[in-house]
């Protein structure tokens, strides 16, 4: 190894230097970018047909909840949703049965408890979701279909029962 005048880098070092310079700039630029109104999370629910149903943005926990009712057994289920690091994940379920919405529940799958209601909570799945999307069924009348993104409710139902849907989390 030969020796360097005082002072000097070597050539990795400097590059190592503008490496770390670079990408703390681009870090900075990006919080400017988001601090400044960058782009955003948003819910986007579309037809088959390309109608856009509902354009959210997504609350700060990046989670949503579809609530839909049982069209034979007339229970109210929740399936929950998350986004993390650009994957959608189906992350639980709260259902009256144990059967009734095809998760369920076993070793290895999630956790599951009792609510103080009688209800069962099914939580940690994490099931990322092919595509990164996930296409829906909108429910009739007799079995609604509603989605809840932070505190607010989105009736997909109403004029658009049995319609075929897709929900994704795109930039804005």
């Amino acid at each position: 190894m030969s020796p360097r005048a005082p002072g000097r880098m070597s050539s990795g070092c400097a590059r190592l230097c503008a490496f770390l310079a670079v990408a703390c700039l681009g870090l900075g630029t990006s919080t400017w970018a988001l601090a400044a109104g960058g782009p955003e999370p948003h819910l986007l629910v579309t037809t088959s047909a390309g109608e856009v149903l509902v354009d959210v943005p997504l609350p700060g926990s990046l989670t949503w909840t579809i609530e839909w009712r049982h069209s034979v057994a007339q229970v109210t289920v929740l399936d929950r949703f998350a986004y993390r690091d650009g994957v959608m994940y189906v992350t639980g379920q709260v259902s009256p049965y144990l059967d009734i919405a095809g998760l369920g529940g076993y070793a290895g799958r999630g956790s599951m408890i009792q609510l103080p209601d009688g209800r069962y909570q099914l939580s940690d799945l994490d099931l990322p979701l092919y595509g990164n999307v996930h296409n829906v069924i909108i429910g009739s009348e007799r079995a609604p279909t509603v989605l809840v993104v932070g505190d607010r409710r989105f009736a997909l139902t109403p004029g658009h029962a049995g319609e075929h849907a897709r929900i994704e989390v795109i930039y804005r």
